[in-house]
């Protein structure tokens, strides 16, 4: 049984045992019920203590999600006593400890450790909010955990990859800006650094301390969005880079022109108008892909004599 519990919560404690009952589950939440009990030795005179019931209220432990539902555990903990002896003159109280659970802390182990593992994944890019309701935990508890990772992060100040990108993000309280930088190596998708702020001031120091001209120097590609100010803090860090525009950013420019492009038609025309109407229903076959129509079969279609199929 302790193989499923630890299968179940992700926390390896030999000492959960199951209560009854073991599951209860509602449209929200699903609740594991577990009972911890172990002898404990007195930590001043070293004698086996006596067991002495358990709290009347089990502690709450957020675990990851099961089946895609929130969930939790609720553990009865064992309470211990040693009374007061010629071999121990104080009375001594004491509360069983689960493993894999920071002292005083109502969140696992093993959800601090995923939180960590999507903060380093660049592909998703998911804000602190996303991964806080992902998990069920407060955004308070991500920035803590991006927070510890400050000092595992050693850059090297000799050496930068040919090709860097940096791009921003939301990061809450984390930075007073709001708003960092991730600094990454976009052939391997590896962090390299995260900058606290996007400020161009900050920026330029930053790198200034951070690397040397040597490593500076070496940089042939920069891939940044399209924000401009950039373009002179590159050069004047960076001058043998070439800048190039991150694709997502330029589909989306050009998404917003097309768009913008389309309803100052609509409004040429009015809103009693054929061509108004046509433009409205219809906006997706605009933003399609060429490769995405069909030329060879065409259907009838409102307010047109026939139109391409997507």
């Amino acid at each position: 049984m302790t193989n499923d519990i630890n299968f179940w919560t992700g926390i390896k404690d030999p000492y959960l045992k199951p209560d009854k009952p073991f599951l209860t589950e509602s449209k929200e939440l699903k609740v594991i019920h577990l009972i911890q009990s172990y002898p404990m030795h007195c930590p001043l005179c070293g004698q086996l203590m006596r067991r002495n019931g358990f709290r009347k209220k089990p502690v709450t432990i957020k675990i990851l999600s099961l089946a895609g539902k929130p969930a939790v555990l609720k553990i009865k903990k064992q309470q211990y006593l040693c009374p007061p002896s010629p071999q121990c003159p104080k009375r001594v109280t004491k509360v069983a400890q689960v493993q894999g659970i920071k002292f005083a802390c109502r969140i696992a182990n093993v959800v601090k450790y995923h939180i960590v593992q999507e903060l380093s994944e660049n592909e998703s890019m998911r804000t602190i909010a996303k991964i806080a309701n992902h998990h069920n935990v407060s955004t308070n508890t991500v920035e803590r955990q991006l927070e510890g990772l400050e000092d595992t992060f050693k850059t090297n100040p000799h050496w930068l990859p040919a090709t860097i990108a940096f791009d921003g993000f939301k990061s809450g309280k984390f930075a007073q800006s709001k708003m960092c930088m991730i600094l990454m190596n976009p052939q391997n998708h590896r962090t390299i650094d995260i900058i606290q702020s996007r400020n161009s001031r900050f920026m330029r120091n930053y790198f200034l301390s951070h690397y040397s001209k040597k490593a500076r120097w070496s940089v042939k590609i920069v891939v940044v969005d399209l924000f401009e100010p950039y373009r002179n803090l590159i050069h004047d860090l960076f001058p043998q880079a070439m800048i190039v525009a991150d694709h997502f950013h330029v589909v989306v420019q050009a998404y917003r022109a097309l768009q913008s492009a389309r309803l100052k038609v609509m409004k040429e025309y009015g809103t009693n108008t054929h061509e108004y109407r046509a433009l409205k229903h219809y906006w997706k076959l605009l933003m399609a892909k060429e490769g995405q129509l069909d030329y060879l079969h065409y259907y009838s279609r409102r307010n047109f004599y026939h139109a391409c199929f997507v």
